[in-house]
């Protein structure tokens, strides 16, 4: 309309919002190269560390491979099972063979209990007081009793002395009729087998006389002739024979076959080559074309290295070498061969790869070793460049914090001059419309 005045809005309908956004996401571009470069270095980091597990299982693995258990190892059989239990507790003391074996007796403990049988085994048993010595191995235990005593009463004051003194016996009571017509016995037992662990009982009162007792059970070794010779034990475990643990079960014969058992030393081995074999493909996956160490050839020099300290098993056969993929393979018949025949020559052969393996593995697995270095190195630039994108994401904010406040103060003007152009055309566009 001709002659009205007005002042436009400066920031009107501007979404200031998007505009920092953008300005922002600009801004951040360097951000987001420097996020880039950390993970890659992450990524070498993480390879790298993968690589040195690997190296540490190796050498964990043939620091074993000596361990008589697994290079003298040998297995034991029973023609009989039932007779007795075998296994083999130090294979450099059993010599490979067959053993006889004839279990004569079995340990077993000593057992007394009274002759006469009550109704009510808490009823008092009317004794006149007295006292019931138990003796074992030389030592007595005293239970004293009254005529208040159950037969009960008396079982839980002989088990109360045993607990109280550790003694081997103990005393329960047990119903030899039924549930309607109950008939209880006082039984008294040693807690031990063995000829040693023989209990005798004696009374100063009429506990004895008035019950009866019977010597049920006498306590006895376990016995067993061991080709031709006699053995005996206070258990039915018998551990004094050179390299072997017997458990006998029952009366009876049977043999002991023991011969050379070549699983754990051949598992063993198959764990050395098949870490090996994983640090082969992983430096060449990862130090390839789209590895996460692509182009850190040098690493390679690690295979290389190992192969030469598995050297003293290349050179007798033992294994065998895959020129198409660089993997190595156990050959078990020779391995099997060697155990037969040739035991000495292959400790000889296997303290020499443990040497040679676990002295070469120490400079990559020790701390302060060369990859351990590599990974401080790698720890040392990720957190470079994270302090680097703290910086710019910190002057980035500064920045934007800036620009928002500006355009506050741009509203603020606006609104001076939206109100500044309304009271004008309040005064001013009266004057012309009249």
């Amino acid at each position: 309309m001709a002659g009205e005045l007005t002042v436009t809005g400066l920031v009107n309908n501007f979404d200031i919002n998007s505009v920092l956004q953008q300005i922002q996401a600009i801004k951040s571009q360097q951000i987001l190269l420097l996020q880039q470069k950390q993970q890659t270095v992450s990524d070498k980091k993480s390879a790298l560390s993968d690589i040195q597990n690997i190296l540490k299982n190796i050498q964990n693995t043939v620091n074993n491979i000596t361990d008589p258990t697994i290079a003298y190892a040998k297995s034991v059989n029973l023609s009989n099972p039932n007779v007795a239990t075998v296994s083999i507790t130090d294979p450099t003391q059993v010599q490979t063979g067959v053993y006889s074996l004839t279990v004569n007796q079995l340990a077993q403990n000593d057992v007394y209990a009274t002759s006469n049988a009550v109704s009510d085994k808490n009823a008092p048993l009317g004794l006149s007081s007295g006292t019931l010595k138990i003796t074992i191995k030389g030592v007595d235990y005293n239970v004293v009793y009254d005529n208040t005593y159950s037969l009960q009463s008396l079982a839980d004051q002989i088990n109360n002395v045993a607990r109280t003194y550790n003694g081997d016996f103990r005393a329960s009571v047990v119903n030899v009729g039924t549930a309607s017509n109950p008939q209880y016995k006082l039984v008294i037992s040693g807690t031990k087998t063995g000829q040693e662990n023989t209990l005798t009982i004696s009374d100063t009162g009429n506990l004895i006389s008035t019950l009866g007792l019977d010597h049920i059970k006498t306590a006895q070794d376990a016995q067993i002739s061991y080709e031709g010779l006699t053995i005996n034990s206070s258990t039915n475990t018998f551990t004094n024979i050179p390299g072997l643990s017997l458990t006998v079960n029952q009366t009876g014969n049977t043999t002991i076959t023991v011969n050379k058992d070549s699983k754990p030393i051949t598992d063993t081995l198959n764990s050395i080559i098949n870490g090996y074999n994983n640090l082969v493909n992983t430096l060449n996956k990862e130090t390839g074309k789209d590895g996460r160490l692509s182009g850190e050839y040098s690493l390679n020099i690690i295979k290389s290295g190992l192969y030469r300290q598995l050297e003293p098993l290349l050179t007798n056969g033992l294994i065998n070498y895959d020129r198409t993929n660089g993997n190595i393979s156990l050959d078990t018949s020779k391995l099997r061969d060697m155990i037969e025949n040739n035991p000495n020559d292959l400790q000889n052969i296997l303290t020499q790869v443990k040497t040679n393996v676990y002295d070469y593995l120490k400079t990559y697995t020790q701390p302060s070793g060369i990859i351990d270095s590599s990974l401080k190195s790698y720890d040392k630039q990720i957190n470079s460049i994270q302090n680097m994108i703290d910086q710019i994401s910190k002057r980035i904010q500064t920045e934007i914090q800036i620009l928002r406040n500006q355009f506050i103060y741009m509203q603020s003007l606006q609104a001076q001059y939206n109100d500044i152009s309304a009271r004008i055309q309040a005064t001013f566009g009266l004057q012309i419309n009249k």
